[in-house]
């Protein structure tokens, strides 16, 4: 059973989920960006999340995210059901688009943690050595809004969405730094990421050349058919964490909170479901029987 995770409204995510089976599903193609990107304004808009940073890699997406209503669950849920539906459609497939392990949402706890973890999100395709430089790569990807300062507005897809629907006709994406940044003037943040983002090609470049290789390259990840899936062998239960933390005492304070949490939310739990009136769960319970309790110290009912 996955462990309980505190759903505070305020807090920011590093969000993952990739394809089934590793299948290049989200390979790039003008299409399959439109639908991304569609897909993701709209159900930022609808839940009112605010996006900090995005990437659609081949068979995996990364989010950077902040939760203002503690509703995130629920976003990520209608973001997830609307790419698959969308995209099966696009590939006349009919079984499970994700993986069916839940997507790791990681609560990011300072602003030093925020910034890694963006910068960590726009060198995807670098860390793996798909392309030389970020800005090739050809897919779905938010750097060129933090660049630019720019919003993006995209329209309905064709295919699986009606015209006459009730989705909107069109959706705009807007980036915002990630919050601790705010004494930074608009060219001081886009030094700041550029400085950080071409260290981290640079370090690609330094790999590769330590081992002798090279990149895949843009062409040959646009020709990648979407069943493809790499060649390398996925490791097996590796962590998930649900928090991160560079300062570490900060990080055991933060893991301490969510273990008391964990507990406090059991002991409501067992209380609720054997007939216990006036049970009040910890604050940060998301969901308890399909009913959503995110209010501070939510207060269950009894008939």
């Amino acid at each position: 059973m996955t462990l309980a995770r505190q759903v505070v409204a305020g807090r920011t995510y590093l969000i993952s989920r990739r394809c089934t089976q590793r299948q290049f599903l989200l390979r790039p193609d003008p299409m399959t960006e439109q639908i991304y990107l569609y897909c993701l304004g709209e159900a930022a808009q609808r839940y009112e999340i605010t996006l900090h940073g995005f990437i659609a890699m081949s068979n995996h997406q990364h989010l950077l995210v902040r939760d203002n209503h503690a509703n995130f669950p629920a976003f990520l849920a209608h973001l997830h059901k609307m790419l698959s539906k969308a995209m099966n459609a696009l590939r006349r497939r009919w079984e499970n688009f994700w993986a069916t392990e839940q997507p790791n949402a990681v609560y990011l706890v300072d602003p030093a943690d925020r910034f890694a973890k963006l910068v960590y999100l726009l060198a995807n395709p670098i860390a793996d050595h798909l392309v030389d430089r970020i800005s090739d790569w050809p897919g779905a990807c938010s750097l060129g809004m933090h660049l630019s300062g720019t919003t993006k507005s995209v329209k309905r897809p064709r295919g699986f969405f009606r015209s006459n629907g009730k989705m909107p006709n069109e959706v705009t994406l807007r980036i915002e730094r990630p919050d601790g940044f705010e004494e930074l003037s608009e060219e001081e943040w886009v030094a700041k990421l550029r400085e950080a983002l071409h260290l981290e090609e640079e370090r690609a470049r330094e790999e590769r050349k330590a081992g002798g290789r090279g990149v895949l390259g843009r062409k040959a990840v646009l020709r990648a058919e979407p069943t493809d899936s790499p060649k390398t062998v996925e490791p097996r239960r590796k962590l998930r964490p649900h928090l991160a933390c560079l300062d570490k005492r900060r990080r055991l304070r933060e893991l301490a909170a969510l273990a008391l949490f964990r507990a406090r939310r059991l002991a409501a739990l067992v209380r609720y479901l054997t007939g216990g009136c006036d049970v009040v769960f910890p604050h940060g319970t998301y969901r308890i029987r399909g009913r959503f309790l995110s209010l501070p110290e939510p207060l269950s009912t009894c008939a």
